[in-house]
């Protein structure tokens, strides 16, 4: 049996957190059994398809790797077989025909301002908002002479009265329904569009879908697929429903703000292994203590029966961290790549005007110093301000009574000390530096922070930053002689 999932969005928006997860879901069900997954753009609401979306889809999907092997033909040189739903609207009508025959849809020719007063009134009672069932029992003979005469319908779904309707989800379990309580849903509207809980069964039974993911949101509308599929005799994929994504207060993710579109992600420079891992474990636990797994580790490890029926949260600072972890693991030379993407294409100004004003090697030295403080590449300009910037000089954040440093005269003197090693060294070596600083410093009888806090700020001049070695290691002796200097000639000034 070949395993076949799909991701089937609506073309209403950018990427949403929430349909990476599918596709990532998707993605590692599929790889793991015999593969083939879909991308199938349902457009039938036209009018809420925004055109940008198609490309925005492509861009995304190719950037974090999670490419389908089957989608859209305008992207895809898949021959004339259409994935966008607009493109397949010959397709459903012999399905519709067949059930109207048969007795299980009809033409129903209500105007849209009864329905709205029909809805109000049931409101105002505290009914259920359902159809009236008026056009249900309308001969199929009548109806036809209606259409002849150009009277608009709809196609609905003839609900059975009285019907347990059932079916076992991968995540929830058995569920059940009362087909008392279902509508009789609009299949084919006046358009001629199908709506969804029509076309998605027509489209993933022609393309031969064997398992659906999505949201728990559309449980409720599994009596009306089942019945559908019942009717017209074919199978459905086996479904799961997959918990929410809420943020800490528990409120959904909105899809209309920017804070939960991938490409917002990736442009503040997550990476994509980072922003995928954490993904997955939104509403997924491997039941290990695990939390770090490669693109390969997660079709290995994944199991769509892991995933819980709870909604998952969505903790930013769970990403940061999971992202800093990255940042950490990734070989320097890899890491640099990423970083020269990021800041060439979001931080052109910098990147322009102060990265590459400075050679590969010394860049380097910078991230490799910052790459275990940093959460995300979006940190690399505020974190790399007084590497970069040599014009400002603060005398008085050297001075700091809890290292010991209570006048200018003190750190003028620690300061020469420091001078002398560095000026001392034919080339860098950072065992000898630091042991040097440790036996000159002994020799003068003081402590250890009492040299290296004024090294510290004179490097950076900043009360923030990497500790004197690692400044030196950034620096260079060259550069960092040039900065001690310059702190020493501020002070004789005052």
């Amino acid at each position: 049996m070949i395993i076949k999932t799909r991701l089937a969005p609506s073309p209403t928006w950018f990427v949403h957190i929430g349909s990476l997860r599918l596709a990532l879901y998707d993605y590692l069900f599929a790889k793991k059994n015999n593969w083939i997954y879909a991308l199938r753009v349902e457009d039938t609401d036209q009018t809420r398809s925004v055109e940008w979306t198609y490309e925005n889809m492509v861009k995304v999907f190719e950037e974090v790797g999670i490419i389908p092997n089957e989608w859209p033909s305008p992207y895809k040189d898949l021959g004339n077989w259409p994935y966008i739903q607009s493109e397949r609207l010959p397709l459903y009508r012999p399905f519709i025909d067949k059930m109207i025959e048969e007795g299980n849809a009809y033409y129903c020719f209500c105007t849209s301002e009864r329905l709205t007063e029909l809805r109000a009134e049931q409101e105002s009672l505290k009914l259920p908002t359902k159809y009236d069932w008026l056009c249900r029992d309308l001969p199929l003979e009548d109806a036809k002479k209606r259409i002849e005469d150009w009277e608009k319908y709809v196609v609905r779904l003839k609900v059975p009265k009285w019907e347990k309707i059932s079916f076992n989800d991968l995540v929830r379990w058995r569920v059940e329904f009362s087909s008392s309580e279902v509508d009789d849903q609009v299949l084919l509207k006046s358009d001629w569009f199908p709506t969804y809980h029509w076309a998605v069964v027509i489209d993933d039974y022609l393309m031969k879908v064997t398992h659906a993911f999505r949201w728990v949101e559309w449980l409720s509308s599994m009596p009306k697929q089942i019945l559908v599929a019942k009717f017209l005799k074919i199978e459905l994929p086996e479904y799961a429903h997959l918990p929410l994504i809420v943020d800490i207060n528990r409120k959904k993710l909105s899809k209309r703000s920017w804070d939960v579109a991938v490409e917002e992600y990736l442009k503040k420079w997550y990476l994509k292994e980072a922003l995928l891992n954490f993904i997955l474990f939104l509403g997924w636990n491997p039941k290990t203590t695990e939390e770090i797994f490669s693109l390969e580790e997660m079709v290995e490890r994944f199991d769509i029966k892991d995933v819980h029926k709870s909604d998952a949260v969505f903790d930013i600072e769970k990403l940061n961290w999971m992202n800093g972890q990255y940042i950490i693991k990734t070989p320097i030379d890899e890491l640099f790549a990423k970083l020269e993407k990021y800041l060439s294409t979001y931080e052109v100004d910098f990147y322009n005007n102060v990265f590459i004003k400075h050679n590969d090697e010394y860049n380097k030295r910078i991230l490799t110093e910052l790459k275990t403080r940093m959460k995300k590449f979006d940190e690399y300009i505020e974190l790399t301000t007084f590497i970069y910037n040599d014009s400002k000089i603060n005398t008085s954040l050297l001075l700091n009574e809890k290292m010991w440093i209570t006048t200018l005269e003190l750190a003028k003197t620690t300061l020469i000390i420091a001078l002398d090693i560095i000026n001392s060294q034919e080339e860098y070596n950072a065992e000898n530096i630091k042991n040097m600083f440790i036996e000159k410093i002994k020799e003068a009888g003081l402590k250890n922070w009492q040299v290296l806090w004024p090294v510290r700020v004179a490097l950076s001049w900043e009360l923030f930053s990497p500790w004197a070695f690692e400044l030196i290691g950034i620096l260079w002796p060259e550069k960092s002689s040039e900065r001690i200097q310059k702190i020493i000639d501020e002070i004789e000034k005052i």
